[in-house]
């Protein structure tokens, strides 16, 4: 089906839109494809999804602090070697 988002109608196309949607949550993704009707502000399975996403971004944030760290810790040490050799 021809539409604004999917110019040729080519059932396998993915606009760069989906793909933001499907990284972001491939489960909200996969019910917009499917066609699932919304049911927004209110309901159980809608705050698992809030708490999720919540949950999600703090491990995120918190990979992401360590991976940094991990790199400076890194520099360091090569920093050290490096000095010791000369």
């Amino acid at each position: 089906m021809k539409n604004r988002n999917n110019p040729y109608g080519d059932p396998e196309f993915l606009s760069a839109s989906e793909i933001s949607k499907y990284v972001f949550c491939n489960v909200s993704w996969f019910l917009d494809k499917e066609g699932a009707p919304r049911n927004p502000g209110t309901g159980k399975i809608l705050q698992n999804g809030v708490h999720s996403h919540s949950t999600l971004k703090k491990r995120h944030r918190a990979a992401k602090v360590g991976t940094y760290a991990v790199i400076i810790l890194a520099l360091v040490i090569t920093g050290v070697i490096f000095l010791s050799l000369y």
